[in-house]
């Protein structure tokens, strides 16, 4: 349960870097480094989504979902 707690961490951390990126650029060059941190972005929701639906457990797959930031996501089970 630990593990899948440090993981939603890092997955959270991932899913919305662009736009978060977006608000801080201002020069030029930012769309290739945009378009990696959506391309990672749009990865890490995958994995989420995958890893919520996934879970044998109920219980673990609702707190993943809530702690990675998706718990919409826990319906699509």
């Amino acid at each position: 349960m630990k593990d899948l707690h440090i993981l939603a961490k890092q997955l959270r951390k991932r899913i919305g870097a662009h736009y978060r990126y977006m608000d801080k650029a201002s020069s030029s060059g930012t769309q290739d480094r945009y378009l990696e941190l959506r391309r990672d972005s749009d990865e890490a929701v995958s994995l989420a989504k995958y890893l919520i639906c996934q879970l044998s457990n109920r219980h673990q797959a609702v707190t993943f979902a809530h702690a990675v930031g998706m718990p919409g996501y826990i319906n699509i089970r």
